[in-house]
């Protein structure tokens, strides 16, 4: 079963991870979920709990996050863009230079990596 799949607009990021109380766990432990699913509906991750959110709906939330961290993602940091692949950062240029070569750099570091 694929929650939210019809949604486009409107996902909110569900941080799935452990977290102390006031804090939320990091981006890395987040699965998009839309609003009903997340915490307003009565069958959402805020009102079920983890553990019955994942059997209600039949998802594994640990698979879901490895995957989604597996994909690569671009950042700005200090004026540089930033690639990460899993939990390797790459820095892909400057700022200036523009998005495509920084897109194109990544693209390039991507398929190295899922090669080797």
């Amino acid at each position: 079963m694929r929650l939210c799949a019809e949604r486009r607009a409107g996902i909110e990021a569900s941080h799935t991870g452990a977290h102390g109380l006031g804090q939320k766990s990091p981006d890395t432990s987040a699965i998009p979920l839309c609003a009903k699913h997340h915490r307003t509906g009565k069958d959402s991750y805020h009102k079920l709990g983890p553990r019955k959110f994942s059997q209600v709906h039949g998802l594994d939330i640990p698979e879901i996050v490895r995957k989604l961290n597996r994909k690569p993602i671009i950042r700005i940091e200090a004026g540089l863009f930033v690639g990460y692949i899993e939990h390797e950062q790459f820095v892909l240029g400057n700022i200036g230079n523009g998005i495509v070569p920084a897109v194109q750099k990544m693209i390039k570091l991507r398929m190295e990596n899922s090669s080797g």
